[in-house]
């Protein structure tokens, strides 16, 4: 864990983030973050605070470039085919050879909890401040411990037994040692709780580029989905759906102005968009880089609306690409931000939990909202194994590149197995990614490495 987490504090007003020696390789500097210049007051706060989301869009698992979560895990899984002849990271993915050396495994790893040291500086820092009004602090706080939960809930999901890292404490995190997965998820779920009680209904932003209520309880109904807690999984779902006033046409869902979005990243500057767009377009053949795989695009119902506006053939209609996203480059003003979780997740988590507890009219009232939305024709499911197959069906179609849904769904069923159709090197030992070696060689305590690398 010694190379777990970078920061460089350069204030002129406002927090800035950067690249500096390991803070667990050496001690950090006692003035490494001034606690008195950046907490001062409420403004210098809420900046800190919004530089971890710019971080969140470029690095880890909620970047949409090439080497984040959402684009290698389609490619891991069965959504992308890579189609370049060199061997970016996406290609190992593909190809089922990732090991404890792949660059993608490392840095989604140290990433990711760079961003955890951030957010607990700012946990710590807001409690210890004389200058922030309560308001703020709360708030800061709430939104700090529920992205600190979020980014813990990727973590284990990927990875398994991973530290829950909650203090900036060198001595701590030097010789921190891993907690399972079922510990993890516990402590996932404590830091939302106490995120849901923080925060006010008010949005702090009409542009949902921040979390707030909805969005807390949005993430505690998929982490209580992903416990087999299907009862409180529905509970939340359904306060989400409740407090929504609809979802929106197919064409508009990932526009920055969707009346579906619960939480989405912005870009840095006016006038641009996503890297998702970038990471996914084509307009040539052959495909550069990846293509949506046959199994996928296969999978679509005929008459599926979602195969017509979220996906778009190229040249002679033998490659296809992910369409969610349209604008590639810069526009007058941007159009698109990255959408991290909708309001259609919430609709299919209340269906297959209500699959779960054989609540039928719940089940087919939710799951026939996102069908009549894409065009197709209302379902009546009454036995648990087709409403689980129709739910997963529609998970499929309607959540495909995005932020490893597959991946994660096929996992969380038990259904990973099905991927060796199509993926030669897959194993049982793959429903995780090996912990970096580095960080092993650094900190004993984080062994035994995960079976099979």
């Amino acid at each position: 864990m010694k190379q777990l987490f970078k920061i460089l504090i350069c204030t002129v007003g406002v927090l800035q983030l950067a690249g500096c020696e390991d803070f667990l390789e050496v001690p950090a500097p006692k003035d490494q973050i001034d606690t008195e210049k950046v907490f001062n007051d409420d403004r210098t706060a809420v900046s800190a605070l919004m530089q971890v989301y710019t971080e969140l869009r470029t690095n880890g698992f909620f970047s949409g470039t090439r080497s984040g979560n959402g684009f290698i895990m389609a490619c891991y899984t069965d959504e992308l085919e890579v189609t370049t002849t060199q061997m970016p990271d996406f290609r190992i993915f593909y190809q089922g050879n990732v090991n404890a050396s792949t660059n993608s495994v490392a840095a989604l790893w140290k990433n990711t909890y760079r961003q955890i040291y951030i957010l607990n500086s700012i946990i710590e820092g807001v409690g210890r401040s004389q200058g922030v009004t309560q308001q703020t602090a709360d708030q800061l706080k709430g939104e700090a411990l529920a992205l600190r939960g979020i980014l813990h809930f990727y973590l284990t999901q990927t990875y398994g037994s991973v530290p829950y890292v909650t203090s900036t404490d060198y001595n701590v995190n030097i010789k921190i040692g891993k907690n399972t997965a079922t510990e993890v998820m516990s402590l996932v779920v404590n830091d939302l709780l106490t995120a849901e009680k923080l925060l006010v209904n008010e949005n702090p932003s009409a542009e949902m580029v921040r979390i707030n209520h909805k969005a807390v309880q949005a993430f505690l109904a998929r982490v209580y989905l992903y416990q087999q807690n299907w009862q409180q999984a529905k509970v939340y779902a359904l306060l989400v759906i409740n407090s929504t006033t609809f979802m929106t046409d197919l064409r508009d869902v990932f526009l920055k102005e969707s009346t579906g979005t619960i939480w989405q990243l912005k870009p840095d500057a006016e006038g641009k968009n996503t890297f998702e767009a970038d990471a996914h377009i084509f307009v040539s053949e052959p495909a550069p880089q990846a293509k949506l795989a046959v199994a996928l695009w296969n999978s679509f119902e005929e008459g599926d609306l979602r195969k017509e506006f979220w996906t778009k053939t190229v040249g002679t209609g033998t490659s296809a690409h992910a369409y969610k996203y349209k604008e590639r480059g810069v526009t007058a003003a941007s159009m698109e931000y990255s959408v991290v979780i909708r309001l259609e997740e919430m609709y299919l988590i209340a269906a297959e939990t209500a699959a779960e507890t054989g609540d039928w009219t719940l089940c087919n009232e939710m799951l026939n909202a996102i069908r009549s939305r894409a065009g197709l024709s209302h379902v009546s499911v009454t036995d648990k194994d087709n409403a689980v197959t129709a739910v997963m069906q529609e998970r499929r179609v309607e959540l495909f590149c995005e932020f490893g849904h597959r991946f994660y769904d096929l996992k969380r069923r038990g259904m990973l197995n099905r991927l060796t159709e199509v993926k030669p090197n897959w194993g049982s030992h793959s429903e995780l990614l090996p912990i970096p070696e580095t960080e092993l060689l650094l900190n004993p305590n984080l062994q035994p490495q995960n079976y099979g690398y």
